[in-house]
C-alpha cells in the first residue's frame, strides 16, 4: 500500500485476518448484511507512520447507529472535565483577562461530554454520527455534521484551542485535517490531540488497539515528521492512561525546536522507528499472543462470559475465533448495545445489571484499560479474570 500522508510504499508487518466494523453491534436480522475487511497494519519508512491497509468507509462506520457514547463512562467524563479545567486555567482565563472571547473547536464531539464545559463559550463540534450528535445538541452543544477535513470555514473566527481526543487517528484524510487545522488555528493557538500511543501498544502487546476506526497509530517521531510538513510542531506532550496508554500532544504553529526531539534519545518506545525489523518481530509476537489467549481459554473448565463490550473486543473475538460457543455472553452498560450481538462473532450483549446475580466464575475482561476501576467495583467476589494484554499496569 501507499502511505496516506507522504505517498511512500509501506511495509506490512501484521495481518489479523477478516474483521467486521468494530462498533457495529447487530441484531439477528442484520447478520447476513455485515461488512468485513482485511485488518492489516503497515509502516511507512519515510514519515514513520503506522497505519491500516484496508478499512471501511467513514460513512459506514460513523452512522446513525453508532454505539459508543462517551457519557456512559464515568472515567471518560471525569477525564474531559479535567481537560476542560486545564484549558480554562491555562488558555481561556488569560484571554478573558485581556478582554477576548475564547474560541474552541472539537474534532469528533460524540455526545458532547467535553464541549458541555464550554457551552457558554464560542464553540463548534464536528460529529458525523447523527445519533450521538443529536444527544450533544440536547446539551446545548453547537454541532457541524460536515467532515472537519473538508469543511470550509466561512465567517468563523480562528480557534484559540482545537481538541481532538481519540479522533484524529480515525480520519483517513489526515492531510485534509492538518490543512484545515493550519487554516483555522489562531497564530498563538494550541491544538490538543490525544490518541493511543503506539509505544504502549507494542510494550503491552495490545493488539486489540488495531481496528477499523484507528486508521493511524502515533509515535513522537512520526508525529514530528508529519507536522513538519505543515509547519506545525509539538510544543509539549504528556502520557495519559486513557484507552490503555495514550499520549496528549500540545501542538502549535511553526517549526521551533522545543526539546521534544531530545526525548527520542531517551525513549525506548521509538527504537522500532530506526529498526523496522523490530516491527516484524512485534507482528510475530502479536500472533503468538493470539495463540496464547486461545490456549488459555481452551484450558478453562466451565463457561466463560465477557465483561464490557468495547470496539476492541471485536478484534480479539474475531482474531481468536471466539463465538457464543466459547464466550456465552458479554455484560455491558450501553443501552444501544444491550440486546444485540457482537460484530462478526455474534456473542449476545446483556445488561450489566444481571452480572452480580449471575455470579460468573470465568470472566474475560475486554475493558482491560479500566482494570483498576473494574477491580474496585467487583471487589469481594472471587473470579477468574482473563486479561488479553500483558503489562496492564499503568507503567507510564
Amino acid at each position: 500500500m501507499i502511505c496516506r500522508i507522504c505517498e511512500t510504499k509501506c511495509i506490512q508487518f501484521l495481518d489479523l485476518g477478516k474483521q467486521p466494523i468494530a462498533n457495529n453491534f447487530v441484531s439477528k436480522d442484520q447478520f447476513k448484511d455485515e461488512q468485513f475487511y482485511r485488518l492489516t497494519v503497515h509502516y511507512c519508512p519515510e514519515c514513520l507512520t503506522i497505519q491500516l491497509g484496508e478499512h471501511p468507509s467513514m460513512k459506514s462506520v460513523f452512522n446513525e447507529h453508532y454505539s459508543f457514547f462517551t457519557g456512559t463512562s464515568d472515567y471518560m467524563s471525569e477525564h474531559f472535565k479535567n481537560l476542560a479545567g486545564t484549558i480554562n486555567v491555562e488558555y481561556f482565563n488569560p484571554l478573558k483577562a485581556n478582554g477576548k472571547r475564547p474560541v474552541i473547536i472539537e474534532i469528533g464531539t460524540n455526545d458532547g461530554t467535553f464541549l458541555t464545559h464550554f457551552a457558554e463559550e464560542l464553540h463548534l463540534g464536528f460529529e458525523p454520527s447523527g445519533n450521538v450528535a443529536d444527544v450533544a445538541k440536547t446539551k446545548g452543544v453547537k454541532i457541524c455534521s460536515n467532515p472537519f477535513e473538508t469543511h470550509e470555514f466561512v465567517n468563523w473566527p480562528e480557534a484559540d484551542v482545537i481538541v481532538s481526543a481519540n479522533t484524529f487517528a480515525h480520519i483517513p484524510d489526515r492531510v485534509g485535517v492538518l490543512k484545515n487545522i493550519k487554516k483555522i488555528l489562531s497564530p498563538n493557538g494550541t491544538w490538543i490531540n490525544e490518541e493511543p500511543y503506539f509505544g504502549h501498544t507494542v510494550s503491552n502487546l495490545a493488539f486489540d488497539q488495531f481496528y477499523n476506526e484507528h486508521v493511524f497509530y502515533t509515535s513522537i517521531s512520526s508525529m514530528m515528521r508529519t507536522l513538519s510538513m505543515f509547519d506545525l510542531h509539538i510544543d509539549s506532550f504528556e502520557y495519559i492512561w486513557t484507552h490503555g496508554g495514550s499520549i496528549r500532544y500540545f501542538i502549535k504553529h511553526g517549526s521551533e525546536d522545543t526539546g521534544v526531539g531530545a526525548h527520542l534519545v531517551r525513549s525506548h518506545y521509538n527504537t522500532f522507528e530506526t529498526n523496522p525489523s523490530m516491527l516484524m518481530g512485534f507482528g510475530d509476537n502479536v500472533m503468538e499472543r493470539v495463540k496464547a489467549i486461545k490456549n488459555e481459554v481452551s484450558s478453562i473448565k466451565g463457561s466463560i462470559v465477557g465483561y464490557g463490550a468495547p470496539a476492541k473486543m471485536s478484534t480479539i473475538t474475531n482474531a481468536c475465533g471466539f463465538g457464543p460457543d466459547i464466550i456465552k455472553k458479554v455484560y455491558d452498560v450501553t443501552p444501544e448495545k444491550i440486546g444485540k450481538f457482537s460484530p462478526g462473532m455474534h456473542i449476545p450483549v446483556v445488561s450489566y445489571d444481571s452480572f452480580k446475580n449471575d455470579n460468573p466464575k470465568n470472566v474475560f475482561l475486554f475493558i482491560w484499560n479500566h482494570i483498576d476501576e473494574v477491580m474496585k467495583k467487583e471487589s469481594g467476589s472471587k473470579r477468574n479474570w482473563i486479561v488479553p494484554v500483558i503489562n496492564v499496569g499503568r507503567a507510564l
